[in-house]
């Protein structure tokens, strides 16, 4: 996750640089979640219901993923990132979907996909949405990501460069290629609180027990921009997933393998991307610095989207301008 109390070191970082990234109900359970109590809920419920989703369990790359189908023409895939599931994307998809085939899974070890003991590195995530995209018989998709969906959306192209035709890179930082030079704890940051409470090992699933929907509560105050548009009442998919056995522990284990994956990101950044790349950052998030982090690792950066009044949840604070934003990129080859 990436975020906006992190803004006065992204600056700084921006600045040396240029000197020198829910377990939805078996989709057809929709009509269970329209009873949860608020009005939110159930207007996701129904965005959900009224897209026709396909639901498919795929093994691949020893674990198995929930996915999430719809629409007809060319694959795009949609990569979502912490703490979230696929869920993120209710508002989005169905939109895409008219034009495009949809495919949405969750991440390893989140919401509905098995929760793996191991395999969290960029490369390895990577690699689970090549098996999945290769067994479903796409062999061209293009990729939107984000958070840490956008970092695997970028490991899957710099490794798969014949695969992915476009990328759409959302309030994310690579490790390796940018993120790390705000991974650090030098002064007191709000934003960095919930990294070295994941980086603690078995003792954090510990005490999340029971705390799940506080510690969702604590991310999304964090980093939410837009709180009328994004109410925590619509985090519930989220809080019910995070309590699932292992959850917690297969969330945090993508940053305890940040230090892995930088490594194999150093070696896949060696070459650029040069495929058209799409940044899109909330304005009280990454906001106008998120460009300079997708430039690290992108030759063709074809356009540049800050959202004003957002925070990081820009798929849900803001689905409107993100799905036209998308409509406008992806139709572009």
């Amino acid at each position: 996750m990436n975020f906006r109390t992190f803004r006065p070191i992204v600056l700084a970082a921006a600045i040396a640089v240029v000197a020198g990234g829910m377990s939805l109900p078996a989709a057809a359970k929709t009509n269970a979640t329209a009873t949860q109590t608020t009005a939110a809920s159930a207007q996701t419920s129904v965005v959900w219901s009224q897209t026709r989703f396909n639901r498919q369990l795929v093994s691949v790359n020893g674990t198995r993923l929930h996915v999430l189908i719809a629409g007809k023409g060319e694959p795009v895939v949609l990569l979502h990132g912490y703490p979230q599931t696929s869920h993120i994307w209710r508002h989005v998809a169905p939109e895409l979907a008219k034009k495009y085939t949809v495919i949405i899974p969750d991440l390893r070890g989140f919401g509905a996909s098995e929760i793996a003991k191991d395999g969290y590195t960029l490369s390895n995530v990577a690699e689970d949405i090549h098996q999945l995209l290769a067994k479903l018989g796409h062999k061209q998709v293009k990729v939107v990501g984000h958070d840490w969906g956008g970092s695997v959306g970028y490991a899957y192209a710099a490794r798969y460069r014949n695969e992915v035709t476009q990328l759409a890179f959302m309030e994310s930082a690579v490790v390796g290629a940018g993120f790390e030079s705000m991974w650090n704890f030098s002064t007191p940051n709000p934003g960095f609180t919930f990294l070295p409470f994941l980086l603690m090992g078995d003792i954090t699933a510990e005490l999340a027990k029971g705390k799940e929907e506080a510690y969702l509560r604590h991310l999304w105050t964090q980093f939410t921009g837009d709180k009328a548009a994004l109410p925590f009442s619509q985090w519930k998919p989220y809080v019910k997933a995070a309590k699932q056995p292992g959850a917690i522990t297969s969330g945090a284990q993508y940053y305890r393998a940040a230090y892995q994956s930088a490594k194999e990101v150093q070696e896949l950044n060696k070459v650029k991307l040069s495929i058209p790349v799409l940044s899109i950052s909330g304005e009280k998030s990454f906001g106008i610095y998120q460009e300079q982090f997708v430039r690290n690792f992108a030759d063709n950066v074809t356009g540049t989207l800050v959202l004003p009044g957002a925070g990081h949840f820009i798929a849900e604070e803001r689905p409107r301008e993100v799905t036209q934003a998308l409509l406008e990129f992806l139709v572009k080859q």
